[in-house]
């Protein structure tokens, strides 16, 4: 943008993103006959906030965790020379088409789950859950097993360096099965967060960023380039494992939304009968 090189790319995105909400304002305002952005509905209520903040701030940690999980690798990898640098950073953006879409799925259906469990319809709840499930385990399955036969072919679109080939396949092949634990960790974050479990949906959050600073930098003391390159899915390995524990701990709290939320359905169709 105006050949001003960084700045400018990162203005026009800042710009970009203002452009969308500015768009979508627009839109609701005109075409919604239940929203409104009204001044007149701003409130600092703690009725909501505080659900607000329980969804919000495990998405904000999980940002900005990412953020610094690019950071750190990127400077440990900078050790081993230009060639394990490149290859990571093209592996990375190629992993990264594939997992965007199964973050679209997970993030897509939290309203969907988070509906389904304010009304008690737990058929529904499981429903949503199971087909998420499917479509996040299709999505990582054909994309991995794609993506895995024509790694050659991908990477020589960025570079015909074969130094960069042959680490850039192994960065890959780690990326990749990280990917397929962190869309079902993204599912039950997202199921966590439609539920209510504000803490549960943050220690998944948290996790994701806390694990991997010692993990990642063990790995590389220990394994050197091998290390840093399995070390995010060595992380996701372990975050799904708390997930799946804090899943366990709470499917009871779960079912008693659930039972709730379809008494009070319940009540208020016999309200009118009345």
């Amino acid at each position: 943008m105006l050949n001003w090189g960084v700045a400018g790319a990162a203005l026009a995105m800042g710009l970009a993103n203002v452009g969308v909400v500015v768009y979508f304002v627009v839109w609701l305002q005109r075409n919604s006959e239940h929203v409104s952005l009204a001044p007149r509905w701003f409130t600092l209520s703690p009725a909501v906030l505080k659900p607000v903040f329980g969804v919000g701030v495990g998405e904000l940690l999980q940002s900005a965790f990412l953020i610094v999980t690019s950071l750190v690798l990127n400077n440990l990898a900078v050790a081993y020379g230009d060639a394990a640098l490149a290859a990571m950073g093209v592996a990375v953006r190629i992993a990264q088409v594939p997992e965007f879409l199964v973050m679209g799925v997970t993030l897509g259906v939290l309203p969907l789950l988070a509906y389904s469990y304010g009304k008690g319809d737990r058929a529904r709840l499981h429903s949503a859950l199971r087909a998420s499930a499917l479509v996040v385990g299709g999505i990582v399955v054909v994309s991995s097993v794609s993506v895995f036969v024509f790694r050659e072919q991908l990477f020589s679109a960025f570079s015909d360096d074969r130094s960069v080939l042959a680490i850039g396949v192994v960065v890959l092949t780690a990326q990749l099965v990280a990917m397929i634990v962190n869309g079902f960790t993204g599912l039950l974050t997202s199921l966590f967060q439609a539920t209510g479990r504000a803490t549960a949906a943050i220690v998944m959050s948290m996790s994701q960023g806390v694990l991997f600073i010692p993990i990642v930098l063990l790995g590389n003391l220990w394994f050197g380039l091998a290390g840093i390159i399995w070390s995010l899915t060595v992380s996701e390995g372990i975050v799904l494992v708390v997930g799946l524990v804090l899943w366990a701990v709470s499917r009871g709290g779960i079912a008693a939304g659930l039972a709730a939320g379809s008494a009070e359905r319940a009540e208020a169709a016999l309200e009118p009968a009345a």
